[in-house]
């Protein structure tokens, strides 16, 4: 057989090369990629493929996060919720949203070997962490001191507190965690508080305010402006603060009016709020005066009489109201709600404070009334 002169030149037939495949991207593209994803999609991603679970789980990802600043604040609760076998037990969730809605998702730790189930412990958010301090299991306190990792659900140990301490108070402060009270009164005398310095993991005592008033450890606290605020229960404008950079406790002049609180409050910037008979407002310190935050009709509606505001928190620059009230027809259970409001302050012509209601619902619908929120922070991850 003779070939054509003629005929064109069969064409050589070129192999369709393969599609990149996502496994062979580096890990550190991906990484950066994910990093610019609302973490609220993770979980969603988590079941694409094992390699991009452990992608989304790897302290990488996180690191990378903050490198670029792209953090969202998270709200973590601790419910003492009673059991099937009539104990309670302590659980951890995520109040975050499913289906446009509220939700109360379990929060899975990794590692459950230090994870503690005690009563009237102390919580205190510390950047992606929760530190967990003292309680009780049963009638005896402990010094104990756990950590949860809230990017990794794992928990771990930490250097145990000088005191075995319950329902005391824990404050975060120029990266030192500050724990006070929750001892007897005679051990207060020498043992009124201590710190905990992140950098060298070692806890040191705190001195009480030098005071001639009774400042115990139920007093108010809180972490304002740079410093450590105590009010005494005395209309005698006799308030102290702990400087940190000084290390230690000055008279504070201003802050009329907020002795004698003993309500929920929380600081949100350079404001406090609280609640007042059922009202909703915030502390001018240019007057001394409280003033009610306008716009909640929506949250004041919805509450009922036998409305208990149970935690005011500061998340992530937005107003949450947690509270509870018995159910209508359950007399033995309770419902709890949660409200998120964006806040607006306006200095002039006068001192006014406005609020938007984001959110206003039952996140919680039947908990019994044996029921204990033991606390609700909000965390950057």
């Amino acid at each position: 057989m003779t070939t054509n002169p003629i005929a064109p030149p069969l064409k050589k037939i070129k192999k369709m090369k393969k599609p990149p495949s996502f496994s062979s991207i580096p890990d550190d593209v991906i990484v950066n990629i994910l990093a610019r994803i609302s973490k609220s999609h993770y979980r969603s991603l988590s079941l694409v493929s094992k390699h991009l679970n452990s992608l989304l789980s790897s302290p990488d990802i996180y690191f990378a996060r903050s490198l670029i600043g792209n953090t969202d604040a998270r709200l973590y609760m601790c419910l003492w919720l009673p059991t099937p076998s009539s104990s309670h037990r302590d659980r951890w969730f995520n109040l975050s949203y499913r289906l446009g809605q509220l939700t109360l998702v379990p929060v899975r730790a990794l590692s459950s070997s230090y994870s503690p189930d005690r009563l009237s412990s102390t919580t205190v958010a510390v950047h992606s962490e929760i530190y967990q301090m003292g309680g009780s299991n049963g009638d005896k306190r402990t010094r104990a001191v756990r950590v949860l990792d809230c990017r990794s659900h794992t928990w771990r140990r930490a250097p145990d507190m000088k005191v075995a301490r319950k329902h005391a108070r824990s404050y975060f402060l120029d990266e030192k965690v500050y724990v006070i009270g929750g001892c007897t009164q005679r051990e207060e005398t020498m043992t009124w508080g201590e710190v905990f310095d992140l950098k060298t993991q070692t806890w040191k005592p705190l001195p009480k305010p030098p005071s001639d008033d009774d400042v115990n450890s139920y007093h108010n606290g809180v972490v304002f402006e740079g410093r450590l605020f105590f009010f005494t229960t005395k209309k005698n404008n006799k308030n102290y603060a702990y400087d940190p950079k000084e290390g230690r406790w000055v008279q504070e002049a201003g802050f009329v009016g907020l002795e004698g609180m003993t309500g929920p409050w929380c600081v949100i910037g350079s404001v406090i709020f609280a609640e007042h008979g059922g009202i909703f407002k915030w502390y001018d310190p240019r007057n001394g005066k409280w003033l009610e935050v306008h716009g909640l009709n929506e949250v004041h509606t919805k509450r009922a009489k036998s409305s208990r505001t149970i935690q005011l928190v500061n998340h992530g620059g937005k107003l949450v109201i947690i509270w509870d009230a018995w159910h209508m027809r359950q007399r033995e259970h309770k419902s709890v709600w949660c409200a998120v409001i964006s806040l607006e302050k306006c200095l002039f012509p006068s001192s006014y404070m406005r609020g938007r209601v984001e959110e206003c619902r039952v996140f919680l619908g039947l908990a019994h009334k044996s029921y204990k929120l033991s606390s609700c922070l909000s965390v950057l991850v």
